[in-house]
C-alpha cells in the first residue's frame, strides 16, 4: 500500500490523461478507478458494474480498506472510491476517485461522464477530469488503509496487466430431433439458436475474443447427445464436450438453455458440476440472469448431468445457463422484447465488463414510488415520519412502531434516502386519518429490489 500523499499526487497528475487499464472500450469510468487501485495497492477491481464494486470485491478490499455507505454526517476524504448507484450509466452505475468535500457536495477525478471514453467503435476524446456531484444514496465510499511511510522498494509492476483475450465456446442446447422444452409459442432448442447464441457471439467477438459455437454456424449438433455418444462407444476424445476439449482448447464453455416447470415458476440460474467451486464468470452470469429475469435459486452445483459431470472428469471450465422459464409468460415475454440486450449482458458477464461500455451521463430517472400494498410487521422500534426521507419531521415517540402487535397496513413503497419507505394510516379506532411513512429496512440488494431485503420486520404482500 502506498501513502495518502502519495496518493493525492498520483490524482492530481491524472487529470486531463486518459486511462484504458483493461485495453478494451476506450477511457471507462472503471478504468480510471482501477488504474488508482492499482497503482496503490498492486492489485485489481474486478466485476461487471461500477455500482456493484464493494460487493464484488469485497474479500479483497476486507483487509485493506474500510468500505462507507454515505450518511448526512459522513464527509469523504481525498483518495477516497466513490461508488454511484445504478441511476446512472444506464444501470451500470458510475466511479470516481474524490479530491475535496462538504457535507452537501464533493470533487472528484473521473473519467466518461459524458460518455466521450469510446466513441464511434474506437477510444474517444473524454480524459480524466475534475468534477462537482451531489450526494445520491444509495452512495458508498472505499477509504485505503494508507501505508504510513513511503516505501523505497518497487512492490508495483511496471504495468498493469494486459487485455485478456479468451477462446470462448457457446452451445446451444438440445438439437438434432430433441427439440428441448416448449412453452409459450416457441421451442428452446430454435430460440437459443435464433435469438441468444448468435448474439452473444456477435458481442464477444467485437470485445476481441476467439469464439466458437458448438455445431458451427448453424448450429446442427446437439453437444449433449455427442457427449453420451462419445461414452457410450467408448471415445472420450472425439464427440461433444470431449472433442471440444481436445480440439478448440477452451478457456470457458458456456451452454445456453431455456428451463421448463409449471407456469408459476420464473427466473433462471447458474448450473455447474459440484466438485467445482462457482468463479467470476458462474456468478457475474448469474447477477444477468437476476436482474433480467430474476433467479429462481443461485448458482448450483450438480452431480447428476451429463456434460457438467465430465467437466469435472476432464477439468474444463464449463457452466450450463438456464436464462429463465419458456413456460412463463412473463419470463419469455421480456426474453423475446430484450433477447439482443440480455445478449449483450451475458457477453459483458462473460468478458468481464460492460461490452462497448457505458456512459455516466446525467443521472436517469427511475422510478421511486410504487402502489404496492400489504401488512408490515415490526420486530424493533421504528420511527414514525409525516413524509418519507430521512428529513421528514418525526412524529412523538409514543406513536412509533414497536413490535408486531403494532402492525400497519400499507399502500405504497418509497425509495428514498438510501431505504425502503412504506406510506401507511394507524389502525387504531379514532386515530388520524392522515398517512405516515416508515423506514422498513436500508436498501442493500444489488438490484435494489425491495422483496430481495431484509426488513426490520415481517411484509405479507396483498
Amino acid at each position: 500500500m502506498r501513502t495518502k500523499n502519495e496518493a493525492i499526487n498520483w490524482i492530481n497528475k491524472s487529470v486531463g490523461k486518459q486511462f484504458d487499464f483493461d485495453k478494451c472500450y476506450g477511457y471507462q469510468c472503471y478504468d480510471y478507478a482501477n488504474a488508482y487501485f492499482y497503482y496503490m495497492t498492486g492489485l485489481v477491481l474486478h466485476g461487471l458494474y461500477a455500482k456493484n464494486i464493494a460487493t464484488d470485491n469485497a474479500k479483497t478490499l476486507a483487509s485493506i480498506a474500510t468500505v462507507y455507505d454515505n450518511t448526512p454526517e459522513f464527509l469523504p476524504q481525498a483518495g477516497d472510491i466513490v461508488v454511484f448507484n445504478g441511476c446512472y450509466g444506464n444501470g451500470a452505475g458510475h466511479v470516481a476517485v474524490v479530491t475535496q468535500a462538504t457535507l452537501d457536495s464533493f470533487e472528484v477525478v473521473e473519467q466518461n461522464w459524458f460518455g466521450g471514453g469510446f466513441v464511434n467503435g474506437a477510444p474517444g476524446w473524454e480524459a480524466a477530469t475534475r468534477r462537482w456531484h451531489y450526494y445520491d444514496n444509495p452512495m458508498t465510499f472505499i477509504r485505503l488503509h494508507y501505508a504510513e511511510k513511503k516505501s523505497f522498494r518497487n512492490l508495483i509492476p511496471a504495468s498493469a496487466p494486459k487485455a485478456i483475450k479468451r477462446k470462448i465456446v457457446l452451445v446451444a442446447g438440445h438439437g438434432y430431433n430433441d427439440p428441448g422444452a416448449i412453452g409459450n409459442g416457441t421451442n428452446e432448442r430454435d430460440f437459443i439458436r435464433k435469438y441468444i447464441v448468435p448474439n452473444v457471439a456477435k458481442y464477444l467477438r467485437t470485445a476481441g475474443h476467439d469464439v466458437y459455437v458448438y455445431g458451427g454456424s448453424t448450429m446442427n449438433q446437439d453437444m449433449y447427445q455427442d457427449t453420451a455418444y462419445g461414452q457410450q462407444v467408448g471415445n472420450r476424445r472425439d464427440y461433444g464436450l470431449y472433442w471440444v476439449k481436445n480440439v478448440q482448447k477452451p478457456d470457458a464453455i458456456i451452454e445456453f438453455h431455456l428451463d421448463a416447470a409449471g407456469a408459476s415458476a420464473n427466473g433462471g440460474h447458474v448450473i455447474i458440476s459440484g466438485q467445482f467451486k462457482a468463479d467470476t464468470i458462474d456468478n457475474t452470469i448469474q447477477s444477468v440472469i437476476k436482474s433480467n429475469v430474476g433467479q429462481i435459486r443461485g448458482v448450483t452445483g450438480r452431480n447428476d448431468l451429463l456434460n457438467a459431470n465430465v467437466s469435472a472428469e476432464i477439468n474444463v471450465n464449463y457452466r450450463l445457463a438456464e436464462l429463465g422459464f419458456i413456460t412463463n409468460q412473463k419470463d419469455m415475454d421480456y426474453i423475446k422484447k430484450n433477447y439482443d440486450r440480455y445478449a449483450k449482458d451475458i457477453a459483458g458477464a462473460i468478458h468481464g465488463k460492460p461490452i462497448g461500455g457505458v456512459a455516466a451521463g446525467q443521472k436517469q430517472v427511475q422510478q421511486t414510488v410504487w402502489n404496492w400494498g400489504g401488512i408490515f410487521y415490526p420486530n424493533t422500534a421504528i420511527k414514525v415520519r409525516r413524509l418519507p426521507g430521512l428529513a421528514g419531521e418525526v412524529v412523538d415517540e409514543a406513536s412509533w412502531l414497536y413490535s408486531k402487535d403494532d402492525w400497519v397496513k400499507f399502500d405504497q413503497i418509497i425509495k428514498k434516502d438510501g431505504y425502503w419507505w412504506i406510506r401507511f394510516k394507524y389502525q387504531a379506532p379514532g386515530a388520524s386519518k392522515k398517512n405516515f411513512y416508515c423506514a422498513v429496512c436500508k436498501i442493500t440488494d444489488k438490484d435494489e429490489k425491495i422483496k430481495n431485503e431484509k426488513y426490520w420486520g415481517s411484509i405479507e404482500w396483498a
